[in-house]
Order: C-alpha cells, then structure tokens, then sequence
C-alpha cells in the first residue's frame, strides 16, 4: 500500500474552462476521506483525473512515489486504484456474476476471478442470492452495491466512490455505508465523494472541502463535520468562497 500525493492538479472538460485550480491533496494509505463541497467544486473532476479517465492540464499525481497521471485508465487500475463512479455504470443485460467477472478482466486468469467471486458472494449474500438476476432488474441498492463488488474483484489498495449515496432511499443508504464500514475493516484506502456531508464524514476518518476547485480546507472528519462552515455550505447562505473566509 501507498501513499497518493495530488500536486497543483489543473483540469477541465474538452476546450472548458479549469474546474481544478491548482489543487494539492495527500491521500495516506488505510485512512478513509470525504470529499465534500458544492455542486461544480470538482469532487467528481478529481478521482477522474486520479483514475486516468481525464487528462490533467498542470500539475502532477504521484502514487507509491511513482508518476500515474501519464497513465490510462485501465493502467492506472493495474497498479490496484479502482474508480466506481456515480452511475454504477454496469451491463444492463448481463447477470450479476456476468458482471463481478468482468471487473476482473484485467487479471487474465479465470479460476482467480471466480475465486475472488465466490469470495464477495460469502461476504454480500445478496449478491449470491441475484447472481443470476439481469443487472438492470436490481434495485438501486443492489446495483451499486454489484458496482463496489466488481471493483472489489481486483482486490485494489485505493478504491474511489462518487457519489455512492446518490438517489438511493435512507434505509439503503444505511446499507451502502455498511459496505463502505466493511471495506475499511479490511484497511483499504478509501476516496469517498459525497454530497450526504454528515454521512460520510462519520465514515470517514479525514474530511476534505473542496471550493472553487481547489482544497478549502481538511480536518479530521469529526471535526469538518462540527465545522459551523459546513452547515452555511450545505444551507446554501455562503455569500463568499471558503476560501475568502479561510483569508481573514
């Protein structure tokens, strides 16, 4: 496991303007972060940029002391950092386990894929229970949670979610947090992206606030959490950047 070190990164979309401006993030390994702050912030911009799926302008990503930001996405997953973005992005016509087998199409042996499946199958019964069920036909839930195992396929050091919360009912909710709970027992290195800002900081061990594409703030996550800050964010009564306020 390593540390991944996130250097004046400068990104954006086609011809668009910088989403990122010059943001810095050090991510230490077995520790768990939430990334927060309003919507175009950059939270989804930056574990794009980290997974190899957009190419940064400026700046550079260091992994293991190693360049990655050079590097395409199916490269950089090979060095073990997995992305589960927000759409779950699954094969609609393929079953369960159709789809956990192909989060493992990268590792070329077939009996290890299947070992590692039956594995997540005695970890998330349910998943065992759908394995032979059409993706499209699963519940919100159950799709993303299908998303999280497919990643886990590849046993990856540095697993990022976007936005696993997104349009899912609390009680799922509560599940899906359960998933991420498990996952961090098992001392992965987490990069989770969320809009629920209390939730995910009671899951986190270090919270991080991006503003204006760039790293407002990071604090351990209990004390982001209680940060009177965070209310005026999510109440939507800022008038300033976090930034201006950080500066007085």
């Amino acid at each position: 496991m390593g540390t991944l070190v996130v250097e004046n990164i400068v990104a954006g979309y086609g011809s668009g303007p910088n989403i990122l401006r010059g943001l810095s993030l050090t991510i230490e390994a077995g520790k768990t972060y939430c990334i927060i702050g309003p919507n175009g912030a950059g939270k989804s911009t930056l574990v794009k940029v980290i997974a190899g799926l957009l190419k940064p302008r400026e700046g550079r990503i260091m992994y293991k002391g190693e360049p990655i930001n050079g590097l395409r996405a199916d490269q950089v997953l090979q060095r073990g950092i997995c992305y589960v973005p927000s759409d779950r992005s699954l094969f609609p016509d393929m079953t369960v386990k159709e789809n956990l087998r192909m989060g493992g199409y990268i590792l070329r042996n077939s009996s290890l894929v299947e070992k590692r499946i039956e594995q997540i199958f005695i970890q998330f019964p349910i998943l065992k229970e759908k394995r032979s069920q059409m993706a499209k036909t699963l519940s919100g839930g159950q799709q993303q949670l299908t998303s999280i195992a497919r990643a886990m396929v590849l046993k990856p050091e540095l697993i990022m979610l976007d936005e696993p919360s997104l349009g899912l009912a609390p009680k799922v909710v509560q599940q899906i947090f359960g998933t991420i709970a498990i996952l961090r027992d098992q001392g992965l290195t987490i990069l989770l992206v969320e809009q629920n800002a209390r939730k995910g900081l009671e899951n986190a061990d270090q919270g991080v606030v991006l503003d204006l594409g760039m790293n407002s703030f990071e604090r351990p996550a209990v004390e982001v959490l209680h940060d009177p800050r965070i209310q005026e964010l999510y109440l939507g009564k800022r008038s300033r950047p976090l930034q201006a306020e950080a500066a007085q």
